[in-house]
């Protein structure tokens, strides 16, 4: 392992069984690929994660907890509804950018047969953590006046979620579209004044 710290190996293992999981998914990636890949030993993966179900698990919760840092620090720095909700979208859309091997494996998890990814991996607290993250600012934005109170802010958190999801998705399996912030504001001017005219 040479000089590598303890956080160094762990961070080389998370990196280099992305880049596998993502090519082969859960059940095609071994253990065996990850160590090629890492060039670390067995024992020393086994200390860090325990199995590959506990490595695949510490993937996606880096995943939730990377989006929900950069969530939370976008919108810490703005006020006003459009701008915290831009400041959403943007986040969302730069962890994208930055991790697009790593979000694929979120949504590939998400939409994966039962049988497919073990149940201990999918990582459902942290997913509905993060949602309500976002619907925290939508809740925030329907009390000061800013949104169309006769929807609810569960409503309202999938109306837009769901438009930055939908966006990401196409962008990554399509390559439609660009995820920066000019994208953030024009999702989240279309959700806040719609497409009908006059």
């Amino acid at each position: 392992m040479g000089s590598k710290t303890p956080r160094d190996a762990r961070q080389a293992v998370l990196e280099s069984a992305i880049t596998e999981f993502a090519r082969k998914g859960f059940s095609g990636t071994s253990i065996q690929d990850i160590l090629r890949a890492t060039g670390l030993s067995k024992p020393t993966l086994y200390y860090y994660f325990e199995s590959k179900a506990g490595l695949f698990r510490a993937i996606l919760e880096f995943a939730y907890d990377e989006c929900l840092r950069r969530m939370e620090e976008r919108v810490r720095e703005v006020k006003g509804a459009r701008d915290r909700l831009v400041a959403l979208a943007t986040a969302i859309f730069e962890f994208a950018e930055d991790h697009p091997k790593l979000l694929r494996l979120v949504f590939a998890t998400a939409f994966a047969a039962p049988e497919e990814v073990p149940t201990e991996c999918v990582g459902v607290e942290k997913r509905r953590r993060n949602f309500e993250f976002f619907q925290g600012v939508v809740e925030g934005a329907l009390k000061a006046g800013d949104l169309d109170r006769s929807y609810n802010s569960i409503e309202l958190t999938h109306g837009l979620y769901g438009a930055i999801s939908h966006k990401t998705r196409m962008h990554l399996l399509c390559g439609e579209g660009k995820l920066n912030s000019k994208s953030a504001e024009r999702i989240v001017d279309l959700f806040l004044n719609g497409a009908k005219s006059g």
